[in-house]
């Protein structure tokens, strides 16, 4: 017994680093469990880790969906969930979303044939509706909607877009169900809508919102990624263009310096209402679609390639009052619904037609863990304020979170104007559970500027926790302050998307091959008015 309570420990242990609460032992052949809300007893959907004294997954009683994340399996219950204690004991940890305290607890094997029933109650930490927040993921492709509600509901997550993805050979089962509205399985607070992915490796992927027919002509994904796929490519224009005239809303995931080759131009064009800054990849890496680059013309010395988050600085630096989106891109099970998600401060009832409003307003945060809290003169993300001459304000932002944070930024115009970096102690959390880090500073507004807040990992930190080497990561959208109305315009800025487009026109000059033979001359039409358009900037 020794043993067991020795390891037994060291697993508590660790789910206390990832910002847990023991809840005791337990000693049982049998665990008959519920989970319920701390404040009202009401029954909740949560997913529960179970693993025995040799680290081995266990199932509880008939579970069906599962998921990966933390470096364990999870099985997803509503409400209550039992299970066979192995003999060498298990440990076990529920978790349910950011707002919650995960609650962890070691169970002993029993000697007889004994059940014990324990209810294990769930505590939340912060409430973002109470404060007038939903949050949702905005990108994901599995589970469909009737097997998505539940896990929603586990995941304290209110809305989510399912994307249809066209493939003639390999379609996924999401796409049976795209209505042009609101998906049936939808309650109010969790709500689902299926909307359309267009996938092209070169001139970039487009998330397709608020459609009410799907955008045709794109039977497949398009382009070459690397060595392993080649395809003819396809001008995403015509989609972009068909969205707009539905009244559609288009976010532009996975971006990266020229993987996207079109997102600069349709912006130009004003074709595009936001980024999604966390999807697949980290914004803090470099990306790893490189042959783009190198059909650019240019040398990386001349048009370096940039992470998501500096590219993203570059496009505000050139005046453009842009979003930010996160989601997961779920397919399978190696990461959980909302894992990646964003928060948005809503008018009204919280539906998922009024928080794609506020993400498209710019009105939150993006995370995948820390929640932010970011005012500037007592502005928030999203608002937009005019000013004359200069002006002094206090920007404040306080980041918490249930997962390890260690580094926290205010960045003014893409530079760090307040910082804050502690040493991260994994062995000794927070008693309470929660990380938390605070910065404020005062700042000079001589000229047009945003400014915006976020968690970042420290590069030293090797050993990430989350799906897909993901480092903790939280981005606010900015709060803009106009100086006699004018847009920002950081020139550097400026010039670096100039020699993106014409990166871009290098690159069709080389006649790569396109499914249609006018998509080709709309590329370059398009490519050309966008160069003029940031040549007079």
């Amino acid at each position: 017994m020794a043993t067991l309570r020795a390891a037994g420990c060291r697993v508590l242990a660790l789910c206390l680093l990832l910002g847990g609460f023991g809840a005791g032992w337990v000693e049982a052949a049998r665990l008959e469990a519920r989970v319920v809300d701390d404040a009202s007893g009401a029954p909740l959907a949560a997913r529960v880790a179970v693993t025995d004294s040799l680290g081995r997954f266990v199932d509880v009683d008939g579970t069906g969906a599962h998921v990966e994340y933390l470096g364990k399996r999870w099985c997803y219950v509503d409400g209550s969930f039992s299970l066979a204690v192995p003999a060498g004991g298990a440990a076990l940890e529920i978790r349910r979303g950011f707002e919650t305290l995960p609650v962890t607890a070691t169970l002993a094997g029993g000697t007889s044939d004994g059940t014990v029933e324990k209810t294990f109650r769930l505590r939340r930490w912060i409430d973002m509706a109470g404060k007038g927040y939903a949050n949702g993921d905005i990108h994901a492709h599995l589970p469909v909607p009737k097997e998505a509600h539940p896990q929603m509901r586990a995941e304290d997550l209110n809305a989510l877009t399912l994307l249809y993805l066209p493939d003639t050979e390999a379609p996924i089962a999401t796409n049976a169900y795209f209505t042009g509205k609101l998906d049936t399985n939808s309650t109010p607070g969790c709500e689902i809508y299926v909307g359309q992915e267009i996938q092209e490796w070169q001139m970039g992927h487009l998330s397709l919102m608020g459609l009410t027919t799907l955008v045709p002509g794109y039977p497949r994904c398009g382009g070459s990624l690397e060595h392993w796929r080649a395809f003819p490519q396809w001008d995403l224009m015509r989609a972009l263009r068909a969205t707009r005239a539905q009244g559609g809303t288009i976010f532009w995931p996975h971006i990266a310096s020229l993987p996207g080759k079109e997102l600069p131009i349709a912006l130009a064009l004003g074709l595009v209402d936001g980024v999604e800054l966390i999807t697949w990849s980290d914004p803090t890496q470099l990306p790893n679609h490189w042959n783009p680059w190198e059909d650019s013309g240019y040398s990386q010395a001349e048009f370096p390639i940039m992470r998501s988050m500096d590219l993203y600085y570059q496009f505000l630096n050139a005046g453009f009052r842009l979003p930010i989106g996160a989601g997961t891109d779920k397919l399978d099970e190696q990461i959980p619904l909302g894992s990646n998600r964003t928060y948005a401060r809503v008018t009204g009832p919280a539906t998922y037609a009024s928080w794609l409003e506020a993400v498209k307003a710019g009105r939150g945060f993006v995370t995948n863990g820390p929640i932010l809290e970011f005012e500037v003169a007592g502005s928030k993300p999203g608002d937009v304020v005019e000013f004359e001459g200069t002006r002094q304000v206090k920007a404040r932002v306080t980041a918490r979170s249930i997962l390890p944070i260690n580094t926290v930024d205010i960045i003014m115009n893409g530079r760090k104007v307040g910082h804050k970096t502690v040493p991260l102690l994994r062995d000794d959390p927070p008693a309470a559970g929660i990380y938390k880090l605070e910065v404020e500073t005062t700042v000079e507004l001589t000229g047009s500027a945003w400014l915006a807040a976020r968690v970042v990992d420290h590069p030293d930190l090797l050993n990430r926790v989350l799906p897909r080497g993901l480092s903790v990561f939280a981005h606010t959208s900015p709060v803009y302050f106009l100086q006699d109305g004018r847009k920002v315009r950081e020139e550097p800025s400026i010039a670096y998307l100039q020699k993106y487009v014409q990166g871009v026109l290098h690159w069709l000059d080389t006649n790569p091959d396109f499914a249609l033979k006018e998509d080709r001359r709309d590329a370059r039409q398009a490519a050309e008015e966008a160069l003029e358009f940031y040549r007079n900037l």
